[in-house]
């Protein structure tokens, strides 16, 4: 109660003295600022006991204020750490994902190669997009190399004009069709390379 009576007290002689004030001052411009001034004195007067019962302290809020900010800061930028880690996880399962593929399909194509009489070297897939699915698949790139059946030398004949190039073409669209047919693929998905071409 003694607060509610200093506060209406200290209300009352402000209120005389800004009437006394007033009534000194002269009209015009300056009377103008000071009763702004009066009135802004008058509504912290006013404001006084609630900031008391409120115990608000302004050092406290910009404190607070500036932790908060800080504290947001930092859950972004682990939010950001976390959304990188989880697209490299992704990226090594998507890698992981194509070599079990690449594996697997390779295992698959070994047996009935050698039935043709020829070796897998070396598989390579390449996708036009993300999932890597076989639908896709852009090009798969087999290497292929001739099964050595003996150890002995064929006589070797040196011509001017390459008469086998069709002989090989031959091949490769007899290899390129039964592949594309074996794995349900067009045939323009499918490239065939001899080790030879590649050394």
């Amino acid at each position: 109660m003694n607060l509610f009576i200093e506060w209406i007290t200290r209300i009352v002689l402000f209120l005389l003295l800004a009437i006394v004030a007033d009534a000194l001052l002269p009209s015009g411009l300056m009377k103008k600022y000071a009763r702004l001034v009066l009135s802004v004195l008058l509504l912290l007067i006013f404001l006084g006991p609630l900031l008391q019962l409120l115990k608000i302290n302004p050092d406290q809020l910009l404190k607070k204020a500036e932790y908060t900010m800080n504290e947001e800061m930092e859950v972004d930028s682990l939010d950001d750490s976390i959304e990188e880690k989880k697209k490299e996880i992704l990226q090594g399962q998507d890698a992981y994902k194509l070599e079990q593929v690449t594996q697997s399909l390779s295992t698959e194509l070994k047996d009935p190669l050698k039935e043709q009489k020829l070796q897998l070297v070396d598989l390579e897939m390449s996708f036009l997009q993300e999932p890597y699915q076989m639908d896709t698949l852009d090009k798969l790139v087999l290497t292929l190399t001739p099964l050595e059946e003996s150890k002995t030398v064929e006589n070797v004949s040196i011509s001017i004009m390459e008469k086998q190039a069709p002989k090989e073409e031959k091949q490769v669209d007899s290899i390129q069709a039964w592949v594309s047919q074996y794995l349900e693929l067009d045939k323009a998905q499918i490239e065939i390379r001899w080790e030879e071409e590649d050394e």
